[in-house]
């Protein structure tokens, strides 16, 4: 649904909460743990969901994608990934459906924003900067309340001394597994539809690039107000 890295670290996934363990940096000092963060630049970068719907019986279903434009995150130096997502930020290019889906759907005055967290395998993180690398990271999102394990296969490419990360496949996030089957059943009753999918698939593409020196804390730790 509507989802910072360091040159001297191990290091390195879409909405897109991932779990983990610790993970092993490459030099265990303290200019290690000074290294700077990697962080999201959401104006360069893309984080779309797709929906299928149908307006009658033994009708083919009509795909649509709708984007997210504010979210935050990026990757510590201890491998940890976020990605935090405003959904009050939910574009679908009509803004009455916009606001339908924060109200019935998210019910954004009392859960605004979903997160993805999850830790990548020190093993993946030797290699990122140095050449495209895939992942399957495995991790947690928490959406309404409700926190669920995620997997998502994802491809880290470095360009010109930035990082982007990207789905490999659709990450599928499902609504009974939040909570939210009774917002999907409020939705296609109000549109009138026959069927409305409670399974959505997630992709995005995001640019990471080095934070500012004074926004790295120490022992990589990025409280959401330092997300940008």
């Amino acid at each position: 649904m509507k989802f910072s890295f360091a040159s001297t670290l191990v290091m390195a996934s879409a909405a897109v909460a991932f779990s983990a363990a610790p993970v092993v940096t490459l030099g265990q000092t303290a200019a290690a743990e000074s290294a700077p963060l990697w962080q999201i630049q959401a104006r360069a970068s893309s984080l779309t969901f797709n929906t299928t719907k149908a307006g009658a019986a033994g009708v083919g279903g009509i795909v649509e994608t709708m984007q997210f434009t504010r979210y935050s995150g990026g990757l510590e130096a201890n491998g940890r990934m976020q990605l935090k997502i405003d959904l009050s930020s939910i574009d679908t290019g009509i803004s009455i459906r916009d606001e339908r889906l924060q109200t019935l759907f998210w019910n954004v005055a009392n859960a605004p924003s979903v997160t993805f967290t999850g830790q990548l395998k020190a093993d993946d993180q030797k290699k990122l900067l140095k050449e495209p690398v895939a992942l399957e990271v495995e991790g947690s999102m928490t959406m309404a309340g409700v926190t669920k394990p995620i997997k998502a296969q994802l491809q880290v490419t470095p360009v010109n001394g930035k990082l982007w990360v990207s789905t490999r496949r659709p990450i599928l996030v499902k609504a009974e597994d939040f909570g939210l089957t009774p917002g999907v059943e409020a939705l296609r009753a109000i549109m009138g539809l026959n069927f409305l999918a409670g399974t959505v698939p997630v992709n995005f593409q995001l640019e990471l690039s080095k934070a500012a020196p004074e926004k790295v804390a120490t022992n990589a730790v990025m409280p959401p107000s330092a997300w940008s």
